[in-house]
């Protein structure tokens, strides 16, 4: 996956920067919105609300209710679990693509210093990064045969959320795929090493990231990552 090397064309580049631009307009488009046409009016009234009861308050739900979903807990433990599982492994994942994305610019401007060394660093990482990859992919798949097979779940999902977990797993599996076939895999180790393929499930992999993810942010129900955060710490928490 992104933590192996990979050298991207010039159409990768493309795609980054595309994707990457229509995210960036969408959230921008978002929060005018919710300012009513003025995004500095919004942040403002948000920062108000935010910090009405004190930094104290604030970062108390910013732990609890935001980066440990203490409302999902309270309602359901097993969607806690996924929920958390899926969230907290894609924070780490999206932490080694930005590490990947800086290492291969060291690695072009200082491929025998710096950039060598961080490159081969990334690579050691290959433990903690295939034992979370099976993590997360047993999480998006309970997510989704619930939505799929249990009758209450099935009735009140809609398109749009199945697309959020179908993109989630799709992300995922092509991600897991590339990893069998680079040969660092915990369980299926060299057996299967095939580095040609596994380079072209990692493009499948990058692609599904911007296309299906990064550019659908602001879009999409993927929205929810941002807005949700930012109603709870304005509300202070609550129900």
């Amino acid at each position: 996956m992104a933590v192996h090397a990979f050298t991207p064309g010039f159409e990768s580049y493309i795609l980054l920067v595309a994707t990457s631009i229509i995210c960036l307009v969408g959230l921008y488009l978002l929060v005018s919105q919710w300012g009513h046409g003025r995004p500095c009016r919004f942040f403002s009234f948000w920062g108000k609300e935010a910090f009405r009861d004190g930094a104290r308050v604030f970062f108390k739900i910013l732990i609890l209710d935001v980066l440990l979903f203490r409302r999902t807990w309270k309602q359901s433990k097993r969607r806690w679990a996924i929920h958390m599982a899926i969230f907290w492994v894609f924070i780490f994942f999206g932490g080694f693509i930005i590490l990947s994305i800086f290492a291969l610019v060291l690695l072009y401007l200082d491929p025998n210093g710096l950039g060598g060394n961080v490159s081969h660093y990334l690579t050691n990482l290959y433990l903690p990064y295939s034992l979370l990859e099976y993590l997360i992919l047993a999480a998006c798949s309970i997510a989704l045969l619930r939505r799929l097979l249990v009758k209450k779940v099935r009735e009140r999902t809609g398109f749009s959320d199945l697309f959020l977990v179908g993109s989630v797993c799709i992300i995922v599996v092509t991600g897991t795929i590339a990893e069998w076939f680079s040969g660092y895999d915990i369980l299926v180790g060299p057996a299967k090493k095939n580095w040609d393929l596994a380079l072209e499930f990692l493009s499948l992999h990058l692609y599904a990231v911007f296309l299906l993810f990064v550019m659908t942010i602001p879009w999409s129900r993927f929205r929810h990552i941002i807005a949700t955060p930012l109603v709870l710490l304005a509300r202070r928490g609550g129900d």
